[in-house]
């Protein structure tokens, strides 16, 4: 047996090989050993990875497996001693059977000359005439050119086989039919069989139709050959074999004896060693065989013998060619085989090629199927080589089970290749034709039917077409989901995501459009348009992996598997496979790996529909591709010799004419779709909840589709009721609200701590949205540094999305994604909820299962929204009212009803009872309307209404002093008279009740003597009332004027019961005119006049009243219009409160005044409910609540104003512009009772005033032309100028106004607020304080919104500059309250404004560069100029001025509109672009951030605090301090997370921090030094990389001083530092920003407070980012500052001072520095630790060679050898490197101890070292020896 098999063959072939030596080795022992002979391309093929040696032949473009020389160089480098040849390329080449013998090398193989004479399909049809084999009419041996070819075809007849002598594999055959076909295919088919298989010979033959092809397999030793089996493999694709069987099922025993007799005669006849195959062709109805051809090598259909037989073919080869011969009998046939050949081909595509990487390869298995192939997953089908994948091979007794278990491996069987596919689909579909399961098709069958449009695999195509849009969509989805976290890593997120976007898909040549919508995480909806219109379908995804996953469509599920390689989609659906292609217009690219053979085109040629443009060569076969419609070529991307990928573009083409395409394009495939479920309604409308839910999740519901969705769920809705569908809601507006809470663009009130400004206790600063911007940076939450509150939020949102940890994901990007989309469309989704609301509002609250949960949610809801979307706040609250406030009220009202009744019952059986008098002052103080009583007693027979009677008497006029009460009963009916008093007159009443129909006859037994003094009540059940109110007035009208006697009383009041059930009644108030006619007080409609008075109605005169309905029957809500300007609308609603008993704690403590509270929830819960009614732009913005409060209050101011602070949150949102209760206040001391009124007034940008005042009594005025300049602002976001004077002022200072005078010049202007001319407002506000009681004075600016926005002129510029110089003159700051739209643009003036705004820019720099101050307080959004105003006059290195923003401020210097507009990088809105959270702050431009303009001006206050000097002094004043001067500081609490230390002492401690090279916290340390009674006001608190430096403004026994810490533990950096810069800012070092912070802090301080800095500073950061980031300009702009600096500076080193701190601090810079240093601290040019390893490196070595311990070693070293040596060696290198370490320390510590702090005081570089204890008075003294030197 052979030692070394070389393989010449490759794949699959090669494999076989493997198997079979490795078997045989395995058998017997034989040891031999294979060679692989591979081509570039497959370097790492299976069979390469497989062999046991390999061997390179060099690139397949030079077809080294046809190229002897190679062949040659390999067998004999390789050292084979046999070589095998499989199938195809020399298995049938005499030539290479001769190098072999030549080499010494055995082929294992026939002869040459066996090979020439049966393998030569020409010899091989001479011999077979010769022993008797039937031949079909044949040419007679080759033809040679075109001529004789044309002669032989006359001679034989057509149609003809035109085929190759040396082809093989069903290359280099063609069938022609005409003359005209032979001519064109003759030179082609030469010239393809001599590039395959290296001979051009040709010959013809008569093609036999109808035939099938069977052949036999023959195996001979060279004197007995065996014919084993007969195979038939007629199913062939033009003459290739496509699916062969064995045996063939058409023919008789007698028949396979004949032709296996005749086979081994011919292999016998030429003494033939090893496998071959006689082919023969069979007409089943002439029962004729005809012979066809030897393949003188083993045939790729091999198996199914192997499997029908046992017998291993190709080890019979290997025994065969080493010697042996065939002993025994030949093996019979047994059973059925049939096997497939599944090949890298697009039968779409007229079978082109389709090779590519096999990125997924499973095979089946199990019963009777065996599998041969030779790819692994990874390998690359190369082009260069055929299309074979695998053979799949079945095997079963019979040929129905074979077949069967074919049928079932194809199906299990997945290849998914890269740009590729194969004819799986295909042979399936074969497998399940009729002619193929009856074996009735002869070799030509499938080119008929593929002819006639069959066998095209169209099945599931539209699920197919779904699945590559869906993948399309998620390709794209995936793009815009970076694009997203990429813009977001710049600061600026940003998307572009289009909901149903087109997508365009090929499919066998026609065009599909598809949109698709993702409409939950695994959901889609999927709409194909084509031919038969638009389909929509439902479509679920579930994945099992990246190519395998179900498709469920409409319900019904699929097996599908993808995968998808640039515009190329491969979707196998339930075995059938698609190739789908996104149209890509006029691009024609590559379909296959491939050569370019010829581009007939060239650019600018014009081609017809179906013209050749590009010819490709893909295993070994030609393709042409075809211009798919008349065009201009416009580009040619290749050149012919180009090798080119799949998908690679070829040539680029523009449309001509109509463009009409005629790509190979087959009828379009039908489109069918499982039909889609009929859903109950039940689950049709919790299939709406779930699309709703994927709106507010972010997912692909159109907005316009939004409408229609909740039409339709709204009407389920409202047939099914609550039921089962409530606790989907509830989580619907818990997604919604969980939303919300993230994507606020304001603080809210219930973000925790974490959130606020360092500087500004109690406030807050950065908003949630930005938290979320700032975590899209890097998806990372401790990089981006958000607060644990707002992590604990976004998990909270990502659990909707099914993601549930922060690890970052492809779910967690999607959810990411969807939540920023979500986000965009907030607004549009907000008709959701409200419309779940508003059916909550008249539905019955839910049952105790849900309850809880309903109410959770709701008050959620509105904390989430009130602010945002106030229609959603509103009606949440409504509903909160309705369904857990308003039972409890009813409740409470029905056993307060039940007390009554119980009463008025006793009373009517005890008349006379002696507690009479008591009872009715209990139903007197009832704190429940009674007038619905009174009406159901008057309807009831027998009910005695005169007690109720007199109770509602003494009720309606309890203010006055009412006496002489008397109950009478006047023919039946009851009448009371009384006489009370009324603005100091006397006055009476009389009052009755009676059915409505009795009315009359009830007012006879009344009559009294009328007059201007009587008052009459009437009271009137009326059971058929009408429903109009005009109608109702008219009615009792009619009855009125009937009664003569009351045409003379002052006022007749009506009270007429509502219907059963109703709990409203009607109030109608009649007066007597001047003619004598009774006039309807339309004004009081709906109350009782004295009720009306109590609610202050009469101040309401100037409009016109509207009563609204309301869910409360206490409640009066009114429409009120101005009479004189239609345009003034505002809701009023009013209430009585009857009791004010209040709830308190153990301790006394005031926790709710139930029934107040209650009383303001229902008037609010009515004005909402009208609001929720109203567009968002139509709401009103100037409504009030009044509500009187029957008994006298008890309660304290301070009671009374924690009441209202609990209470102000739930008028938010509702446009409440006064709350006010009005009642009597009993003076705690005297007990004396006064009426008093509760007033909380919203004030713009001044939030709640509350005060108690006397109850006013004028007329609410309509809005003048002031109120309406003040709402108008204050819809814009921004605060009218005058309304904020008073606040500046303070409740003790003034403003003055100044304008100029006619001469031009800026003077003091007495005149009411609101007459400026200009959009700019100039003043002088005075503020007295404790410290300066003459004021601190300010020259003020005002922007006024009002007026074009602010924009700016000759008028407002010239103003800032007329103020900047009285500023000036005065001394004293300018305070600048910024609203500007930047330079007026309008049609009559341009450029002068710019010059304006220049002069006023000068002004600014002039004045900032003397001294002056400028503060600036953005108060609203500031564009173009206005912001560099703002710079110039804060921003700069010599400005002083501080500038403080708000939530509402933000400064541009192009809005957002504009920018959006020109294509400039814009961003949300202008918050986004210059608002404090992302911009101003953190780059340092705004110093301080305020809640509110109140809060801002507090800042500003705080500020003066530190640095107002009054206009004659030199300093700030002193402030007094209980704080003692000489505290130690020692004990102070040191409270910081990781910290050693626990106090401040600790710090400074020789045993706790010996080298002063722990951590700790700076701010605590300035506390410590710093007064206690006086706070810390840090600036640049939000200003981002400058964490290292602390500044802020404080008192350090009373003396102001800007005071600067340099941070002394690590700050982490948040994000992705770059590469060039640290990861965490170090302790101790100043980075450019913190750099420029202390520059700007010093030069902000000179001239007018000292400076104090503390310091632990080794120096600057020199890192390469730092440099880039202008470290060594603002380290520099120190060193200036301190130059420059006038005044006291003193620095205090308290733990190390080393490097660039000694350039920039150091006391030669200034004569005014004074240096001290804390005991224990440390000073040099550079620390001990860098000295020793940077400055003295050679002394450390020395001292380390010098070491008794390294010397020691190194004896033993050189006394040692072998392996001794080199471990003592080892050991040396160790010793040296420890003994270094020791030395490096020990040459630190004594360059510390040399240049040591005390060094530094005697070479003067620092002045004094004081004792740690000693600090805060050492700092104090020298703050004053400063000033003293200074003064």
């Amino acid at each position: 047996m052979f030692r070394r098999v070389a393989i010449v063959n490759r794949g699959e072939a090669a494999m076989r090989l493997i198997h079979a030596v490795r078997e045989l080795n395995a058998e017997t022992g034989a040891g031999v050993e294979t060679v692989a002979l591979y081509t570039d391309a497959e370097s790492a093929a299976t069979f390469v990875r497989e062999a046991d040696h390999t061997y390179a032949l060099g690139p397949a473009a030079n077809r080294p497996y046809l190229d002897l020389a190679v062949l040659e160089r390999a067998l004999v480098e390789t050292g084979a001693d046999a070589a095998w040849v499989g199938w195809g390329f020399v298995a049938e080449d005499p030539a290479f059977a001769e190098l072999c013998d030549k080499l010494g090398v055995t082929f294992i193989g026939p002869s040459a000359e066996a090979m020439r004479t049966l393998g030569d399909k020409i010899g091989a049809k001479q011999l077979a005439e010769r022993v008797g084999v039937p031949v079909a009419p044949w040419s007679g041996g080759p033809v040679d050119d075109v001529a004789a070819a044309v002669a032989a075809g006359g001679r034989i007849g057509y149609p003809l086989m035109l085929k190759a002598t040396a082809g093989g594999g069903g290359r280099g055959i063609r069938v022609v039919r005409n003359e005209a076909e032979l001519i064109e295919a003759f030179e082609r088919t030469s010239a393809e069989a001599k590039r395959a298989f290296g001979s051009g010979v040709v010959f013809l033959e008569r093609l036999v139709t109808g035939a099938r092809h069977v052949e036999v397999q023959v195996v001979s030793d060279g004197e007995t050959a065996w014919a084993i089996g007969v195979r038939d493999c007629s199913v062939q694709r033009r003459n290739q074999k496509v699916i062969e069987e064995s045996a063939c099922p058409l023919l008789e025993p007698k028949q396979v004896a004949e032709l296996k007799a005749s086979a081994e005669r011919l292999a016998v006849a030429v003494g033939y060693r090893g496998a071959a195959t006689v082919e023969f062709l069979y007409q089943p109805e002439e029962r004729l065989f005809a012979f066809l051809e030897v393949n003188t090598r083993l045939q790729v259909e091999h198996p199914i013998t192997e499997v029908t037989t046992g017998f291993d073919l190709v080890r019979a080869q290997l025994r065969i060619a080493a010697g042996e011969k065939l002993t025994g009998t030949p093996p019979a046939e047994s059973g059925h085989a049939v096997e497939a050949r599944l090949n890298a081909e697009d039968p779409d595509r007229d079978f082109a090629p389709a090779p590519g990487r096999v990125v997924r390869l499973e095979l089946p298995a199990g019963p009777g199927v065996r599998v041969d192939t030779g790819f692994s997953e990874g390998d690359v089908i190369p082009a260069d080589f055929d299309s074979m994948i695998a053979k799949i091979i079945a095997y079963g007794p019979t040929r129905e089970i074979a077949l069967a278990r074919l049928r079932r491996a194809l199906a299990e069987t997945t290849v998914i290749i890269e740009g590729g596919v194969t004819n799986k689909s295909f042979l399936l579909d074969l497998l399940d034709q009729d002619a193929v399961v009856r074996a009735t098709c002869d070799t030509g069958w499938i080119d008929r039917v593929r002819a006639d449009g069959g066998l095209v695999a169209d099945r599931h195509a539209g699920v197919a077409l779904a699945a590559a849009a869906i993948e399309a969509y998620e390709e794209a989805e995936r793009t815009e989901r970076q694009r997203l976290l990429s813009t977001a890593h710049g600061g600026r997120p940003q998307v572009r995501h289009e909901v149903g976007q087109a997508i365009d898909l090929k499919l066998r040549g026609n065009t599909y459009r598809l949109r698709v919508a993702q409409v939950g995480s695994r959901r889609f909806r999927v709409a194909v348009e084509s031919g038969n219109g638009e389909q929509t379908v439902d479509v679920e995804v579930e994945r099992y992996d990246s190519s395998v996953g179900r498709l469920t469509v409409n319900g019904r599920g699929f097996r599908v598997v993808t995968g998808t390689h640039g515009p190329i989609h491969l979707v196998e659906v339930d075995g059938v496979t698609h190739r789908i292609s996104r149209d890509e217009g006029g691009v024609v690219r590559s379909p296959a790996p491939a050569l370019v053979v010829a581009t007939p085109v060239a650019a600018g040629a014009q081609v017809d529909a179906g013209a050749p443009v590009v010819v490709l060569e893909s295993m070994k076969m030609e393709t042409v591709l075809r211009a798919p419609f008349a065009a201009t070529v416009t580009e040619v991307l290749v050149s012919v010799g180009a090798q080119v990928e799949t998908g690679a573009p070829l040539l680029r083409m523009e449309p001509v004419g109509d463009g009409a395409a005629v790509e190979e394009a087959g009828p379009a495939a039908g489109l069918e779709f499982p039909p889609a479920p009929q859903p109950e309604m039940r689950e049709r409308a919790e299939q709406a909840l779930t699309d709703l839910r994927s709106t507010l999740l972010g997912y692909d519901v159109d907005p316009a589709d939004v409408g229609n969705l909740l039409d339709a769920y709204s009407r389920d809705r409202a047939e099914l009721g609550p039921s089962g569908l409530l606790a989907a809601e509830i989580d619907l507006l818990n997604l919604f609200a969980d939303l919300s809470e993230l994507s606020r663009n304001r603080p809210g009130s219930t973000e925790p701590t974490e959130v606020r400004d360092p500087s500004m206790p109690g406030s807050w600063v950065h908003s949630p949205r930005e938290f979320f911007h700032r975590y899209l940076q890097s998806l990372d939450t401790e990089r981006a540094g958000v607060p644990q509150w707002f992590t604990d939020r976004l998990a909270k949102v990502l659990a909707h999305y099914g993601v549930h940890s922060f690890e970052r994901t492809e779910a967690l990007e999607e959810a990411v994604f969807r939540i920023f989309l979500a986000q965009r469309r907030a607004a549009s989704d907000v008709a959701v909820v409200t419309a779940i609301l508003r059916r909550w509002l008249v539905e019955p609250p839910p049952g105790e299962d849900l309850k809880y949960a309903a109410g959770e949610a709701l008050e959620h809801l509105v904390e989430a929204t009130q602010l945002r979307f106030p229609v959603v706040g509103d009606l949440a609250r409504s509903v909160v009212f309705r369904w857990f406030a308003q039972p409890l009220l009813r409740r409470k009202r029905a056993e307060i009803y039940a007390g009554v009744r119980a009463h008025l019952r006793y009373l009517d059986a005890n008349p006379d009872a002696p507690d009479r008098a008591e009872r009715i002052a209990a139903m007197v103080a009832c704190p429940e309307p009674l007038v619905r009583l009174l009406g159901q007693r008057i309807a009831r027979p027998g009910g005695d209404v005169g007690p109720l009677l007199e109770v509602m008497t003494r009720r309606y006029y309890r203010e006055v002093e009412l006496d002489d009460l008397r109950v009478e009963t006047v023919d039946r009916f009851r009448v009371v008279h009384g006489r009370y008093r009324l603005d100091g007159r006397d006055q009476r009443v009389v009052a009755t009740a009676a059915d409505f129909e009795l009315l009359t006859n009830a007012l006879a037994a009344a009559e009294v003597e009328a007059g201007d003094d009587l008052a009459v009540d009437l009271y009137a059940a009326w059971a058929d009332q009408p429903d109009d109110q005009d109608e109702l007035a008219a009615a009792v009208r009619a009855v009125l004027v009937q009664v003569g006697w009351l045409r003379r009383a002052g006022r007749i009041t009506v009270s007429v019961a509502g219907r059963a059930g109703d709990v409203h009644h009607h109030q109608f108030t009649f007066n007597r005119a001047e003619d004598g006619s009774l006039v309807e007080d339309t004004l009081i409609r709906g109350m009782h006049p004295m009720v009306a008075r109590r609610l202050q109605l009469q101040r309401l005169a100037h409009f016109d009243l509207t009563r609204l309905p309301s869910a409360d029957e206490d409640v009066y809500l009114f429409k009120c219009v101005a009479k004189q300007n239609p345009a003034d609308e505002r809701l009023i609603a009013m209430a009585q409160v009857r009791d004010l008993t209040p709830l308190r704690d153990s301790d006394g403590r005031l926790i709710t005044l139930p029934a107040a509270e209650g009383a303001l929830a229902a008037c609010l819960a009515a004005i909402r409910s009208h609001q929720a009614e109203r567009s968002a732009k139509s709401r009103l913005d100037t409504n009030r609540v009044l509500i009187y409060c029957w008994p006298p209050s008890d309660l304290s101011l301070d009671e009374l104003r924690g009441m209202v602070h609990r209470a102000a949150p739930s008028t938010a949102g509702a446009g409440i512009r006064e709350v006010m209760f009005v009642g009597q206040q009993r003076n705690p001391d005297t007990g004396e009772l006064k009426p008093a009124a509760l007033r909380i007034a919203a004030k713009p940008g001044a939030g709640l005033l509350i005060d108690i005042i006397d109850p006013p009594t004028e007329p609410i005025t309509p809005l003048d032309d002031y109120a309406q300049r003040v709402l108008r602002a204050s819809r814009r976001g921004t605060t009218y100028p005058y309304e904020i004077t008073g606040m500046l002022a303070g409740p003790h200072g003034s403003f003055v106004e100044y304008d100029f005078d006619e001469h031009g010049e800026l003077v003091p202007v007495d005149r009411p607020p609101g007459q400026n001319t200009a959009a700019m407002v100039v003043g002088v506000v005075t503020t007295p304080t404790e410290r300066y009681p003459e004021g601190v004075k300010r020259v003020v600016l005002l922007g006024d919104p009002t007026k074009a926005l602010g924009a700016l002129s000759e008028p407002e510029c010239s103003r800032v500059v007329a103020a900047i110089d009285l500023a000036e003159r005065m001394r004293v700051p300018v305070e600048w309250f910024a609203v500007s739209a930047g330079a007026k643009i309008s049609m009559d003036s341009g450029t002068e404004n710019l010059d304006w705004v220049g002069r006023a820019l000068n002004r600014i720099v002039r004045f900032t560069q003397a001294g002056g101050e400028i503060n600036v307080v953005v108060a609203g959004i500031n564009v173009g100029a206005q912001p560099y105003w703002n710079a110039e006059a804060t921003m700069l290195m010599h400005t002083k001025g501080v500038l403080v923003m708000t939530p509402d401020s933000a400064m541009v210097l192009t809005g957002k509109q504009s920018l959006d507009f020109s294509g400039g990088v814009s961003a949300e809105d202008n918050f986004g672009i210059g608002g404090y959270d992302r911009v101003m702050g953190p780059n340092g431009q705004a110093q301080y951030w305020a809640r509110n303009l109140p809060a801002a001006r507090d800042v500003l206050m705080e500020h003066y605090d530190h640095t107002y000097v009054m206009p004659g002094e030199r300093w700030p004043r002193r402030a007094a301090t209980s704080d003692p001067h000489d505290r130690d500081i020692s004990s102070f609490p040191h409270e910081a997370p990781g910290s050693d230390f626990r106090t401040v002492g600790d710090i400074f401690s020789a045993e706790a921090n010996p080298d002063r090279k722990k951590p700790f916290d700076i701010r605590t340390v300035m506390r410590a030094v710093a007064d206690q009674d006086h706070p810390l006001l840090e600036r640049w608190a939000g200003m981002a990389d400058a964490e290292t430096a602390v500044v802020t403004d404080t008192h350090l026994g009373g003396y102001p001083v800007c005071l600067i810490g340099i941070e002394s533990r690590s700050v982490p950096r948040r994000g992705f530092p770059p590469t060039d810069g640290p990861d965490t800012y170090t302790a101790g070092t100043l980075f450019p920003q913190s750099s420029k912070k202390v520059a700007r802090a010093i030069n902000a301080a000179s001239g007018n407070r000292p400076v104090v800095v503390l310091a632990n500073l080794s120096g600057f950061d020199g890192s390469p980012e730092s440099m880039r980031k202008l470290q060594l300009e603002y380290g520099a702009e120190i060193g200036r500052a301190v130059v420059n600096f006038s005044g006291p500076i003193v620095f205090c080193v308290i733990s190390r001072y080393h490097g660039g701190a000694f350039v920039v601090f150091s006391k030669a810079l200034n004569p005014n520095m004074q240096v001290l240093a804390v005991e224990g601290s440390f000073a040099s040019v550079i620390g001990g630790a860098p000295a020793a390893a940077v400055v003295f490196p050679g002394e450390v070595n020395k001292r380390t060679a010098a070491d008794p311990r390294v010397k020691d070693l190194e004896a033993r070293v050189a006394e040692a050898s072998g392996a001794e040596r080199a471990a003592l060696s080892s050991e040396l290198a160790d010793l040296r490197a420890s003994v270094r370490a020791e030395k490096l320390s020990e040459v630190a510590a004594e360059f510390d101890a040399i240049h040591s702090i005390e060094r530094a005081v005697r070479v003067g570089s620092v002045d004094r070292i004081i004792k740690a204890e000693r600090l805060r008075p050492e700092l104090i003294a020298a703050v004053e020896r400063g000033l003293q030197d200074r003064s």
